[in-house]
């Protein structure tokens, strides 16, 4: 919440100008209503990172001392039940794997005010991408372990029917445990698949729909083939990754969604080796079989790929044994699926170095070698300076002193009478500086009201430009591929290509698709562009041959009988390709 210091009303983070006097809250502090407030066992201390569905907050135990971390679903999606369901997901996916290099989670539940949370454990640490920089290579003795162990989690998770679809840099989390740097924990199943024991999807994934990170996802994803996501979809992601590590570059850069997903779909990627010479050839080989466009080409499991990927360290004399990391390289504290939280500093500071100043001499004049001594030998007082009190009586001054202090008293006098006179200017003066003053501050205050107004104004504009401008790009997908496609939709606008091609509409158009291909029955579709996603196309054979008009259809002849007039396909079956796309 964010409170307008003009008018003294709060609104939402996402509200950026007061309403009732356009005041700009950007650079107003937002008060976080969560902080100090006690979640189930746990007291909410601090922010820890904020995405698009959730929160994530620190908090403790008030009793017995012990740190988690709480994830709070955005109040504003508690009455959705597709994204409360998908929140909850995670916490179940987690539990039903129950691996140590997975990330625990404690409870979930929701408060009296209809907010969503589940409680997990505290990382101490820092995630993968800390260690994934652009063009910085890393070698295989350092990913290494890293992977064996995201390896063992992972197939943990697939074994339960669970595949991540989210696998990146940001969900590899790294903590120093027993002494050991770089101990993995898989975080963020939100989007994780949940399939039962024959391998049916039990989520409700629209067909579709892109869900996951671009620069990792797998071609089945890209294409928005949910039917088709399995664990080789994460051994693809994994991939990714393996080629981003030991090159220091993705193997499908692009500017925009489109660009990535083309990458994905129809691009080979550039040899690692090509990159950087000194990577391994037998690991080379183990990223490029990941990286496969065809599933079927791919490790057919973690396991295997966990297996793969240690023959190769074990060639190599590369130790699948952890670091040691004393407390001098302890990782810091970071957020769970967020930005990272700054680490703690050290509460005792060094101690000073002692002052080499020479300590002050007492106030006063130096004693003077010899004073008094004079007194002190004979008990009489030493003889005082003309004009001072002897006794009781004084002795007359000077004359000379009596001019100079006439003398001084009339500078004084004078002195006053012109004093005054300033002061009373002085004060004439502050006077008006300080109307002045206010009066500038009141025109300032009015031109920035008014700069403040304009600007919301704008941005209210842009805002609007903004929608209405927005655009949301396609992926146009045939199977088989190679398909012409036609689309169009409202205001004359229209693409021709060849699938597979992407496309970037309107943001919440309507778009109409027709496919043709030879020898498959025309194919057409239409999808509301509100989101990045996938138009895919199945063909269906025809069973008939094209023919030209007037052509009469083949005709079989069965053995020892006349000939029939039924219309067969070149396999002898009946077309009904017809019917069956009624």
């Amino acid at each position: 919440m964010r409170t307008c210091p003009e008018c003294q009303t709060s609104y939402e983070d996402e509200v950026l100008h007061c309403p009732e006097d356009g005041f700009n809250l950007t650079g107003v502090e937002p008060v976080d209503e969560m902080i100090g407030r006690t979640v189930g066992s746990y007291k909410v201390t601090k922010p820890l990172g904020k995405g698009g569905m959730g929160a994530v907050y620190a908090g403790f135990h008030p009793v017995i001392g012990s740190r988690v971390a709480i994830k709070f679903l955005h109040p504003q999606y508690s009455t959705d039940a597709k994204i409360v369901e998908r929140f909850f997901n995670e916490a179940r996916a987690v539990n039903i794997i129950g691996h140590d290099n997975v990330l625990k989670i404690l409870d979930l539940n929701v408060t009296d005010d209809n907010r969503h949370y589940f409680v997990m454990e505290y990382l101490q640490g820092h995630a993968l991408q800390h260690i994934v920089q652009p063009d910085r290579p890393v070698d295989l003795d350092t990913t290494g372990p890293i992977l064996l162990q995201t390896c063992n989690a992972l197939q943990a998770a697939h074994g339960k029917g669970i595949i991540h679809r989210d696998l990146k840099p940001d969900n590899l989390y790294l903590i120093t445990l027993n002494g050991r740097a770089n101990f993995v924990k898989v975080v963020d199943f939100g989007i994780a698949k949940l399939t039962d024991a024959d391998g049916a999807s039990t989520g409700k994934t629209q067909t579709g729909m892109v869900m996951g990170t671009p620069a990792y996802m797998s071609p089945e994803q890209g294409s928005g083939e949910t039917s088709k996501i399995d664990a080789r979809s994460d051994i693809y992601s994994l991939g990714v990754m393996m080629y981003q590590m030991a090159t220091g570059k993705l193997p499908f850069p692009g500017s925009n969604f489109g660009e990535v997903l083309m990458g994905h779909l129809q691009k080979a990627p550039e040899p690692p080796r090509d990159v950087v010479p000194e990577i391994q050839e037998d690991y080379e080989a183990v990223i490029l079989k990941c990286l496969e466009k065809k599933q079927d080409d791919r490790y057919s499991s973690m396991a295997e790929l966990h297996d793969a990927i240690f023959d190769v360290m074990q060639a190599h004399g590369i130790s699948s044994e952890l670091p040691f990391c004393d407390e001098t390289t302890e990782m810091p504290p970071l957020a769970i699926g967020g930005t990272p939280s700054n680490p703690g500093k050290h509460n005792s500071h060094p101690s000073r170095p002692r002052s080499t100043t020479p300590p002050r001499s007492p106030s006063g004049p130096p004693r003077q070698p010899g004073a008094n001594t004079a007194a002190a030998r004979t008990g009489k007082p030493p003889p005082r300076p003309a004009g001072q009190k002897t006794g009781a009586g004084k002795t007359k001054p000077p004359e000379e002193k009596k001019s100079n202090l006439g003398m001084i008293l009339g500078i004084a006098a004078a002195v006053v009478v012109i004093g005054g006179g300033g002061v009373g200017y002085a004060m004439h003066a502050s006077s008006m500086k300080a109307t002045e003053e206010a009066r500038v501050a009141a025109e300032k205050k009015h031109k920035e009201k008014l700069a403040s107004e304009a600007a919301a104004a704008d941005a209210t504009a842009a805002a609007d430009d903004a929608a209405k401008n927005e655009r949301v790009f396609l992926s146009v997908v045939s199977d088989p591929s190679g398909a012409t496609v036609d689309a169009t939709w409202a205001g004359g606008g229209k693409r021709h290509g060849t699938a597979p091609f992407t496309m970037d509409v309107p943001k919440n158009t309507k778009v109409h698709f027709e496919y043709l291909k030879d020898n498959y029955a025309p194919f057409s579709t239409e999808v509301i562009a509100d989101q990045p996603q996938a138009v895919n196309a199945v063909l269906k054979a025809n069973a008939v041959a094209q023919q030209g008009e007037g052509d009469k259809p083949e005709l079989k002849k069965k053995p020892g009988k006349k000939t029939t007039d039924e219309p067969v396909g070149n396999d002898g079956l009946m077309d009904l390709s017809g019917d069956l796309n009624k």
